[in-house]
């Protein structure tokens, strides 16, 4: 949530005095892009709870409601912002904190005459932006602060703070700026 929760308070759409529950029911019912991250994050529980088949619908509703479908063993370890639907996580993917999935992106697994058949799909850095469309298909890692272009397929790992674009991807080392940093709310 903390990737959602700070920029209402911020430009003044709630008050700065709003509880945490007020600040959450305002994003469920006004962001379209917070349901999906909070049925993914009930799959996940269930699933690491022990009941996969309830994880499975979960990811059914959200599949019919928002267009993300996501498998049972993709993990994520903090911060997830998926901006529309049509998104596809499947295979054993991880993804890192702050993560900015865009819409039509696909991420696992993979079957081609150049990569056999794996479940495995990617590893997903910190501070990660994948580009509307862009495809990351097998085990590839994918370093911190890195962008994907837009409709770019990755087939290979990117180290760090790169940017990679083109179809296959190529990457390129960027420097990191003040866009690169961690959105904060103004101080003041």
């Amino acid at each position: 949530m903390e990737i959602h929760s700070q920029w209402p308070k911020s430009f003044g759409l709630i008050r700065k005095d709003r509880p945490n529950w007020f600040v959450f029911l305002y994003l469920l019912v006004t962001v379209h892009s917070f349901p999906p991250v909070i049925l993914f994050r009930l799959q996940s529980m269930f699933f690491e709870a022990g009941f996969p088949p309830l994880a499975t619908l979960v990811s059914r509703v959200n599949s019919f409601l928002f267009g993300v479908t996501i498998g049972n063993q993709v993990r994520s370890h903090g911060g997830l912002l998926i901006s529309h639907g049509h998104v596809v996580l499947d295979g054993w993917t991880v993804l890192g904190d702050h993560v900015e999935i865009n819409p039509f992106v696909t991420l696992g697994i993979g079957n081609s005459s150049a990569k056999p058949f794996e479940l495995w799909g990617p590893t997903i850095g910190n501070f990660v932006n994948i580009g509307t469309g862009a495809k990351i298909i097998g085990k590839v890692t994918i370093g911190d602060h890195v962008r994907i272009g837009a409709n770019s397929v990755v087939l290979s790992d990117i180290p760090s703070d790169s940017t990679a674009v083109g179809a296959p991807a190529r990457h390129f080392l960027t420097k990191r700026g003040p866009g690169d940093r961690p959105w904060e709310p103004p101080q003041e």
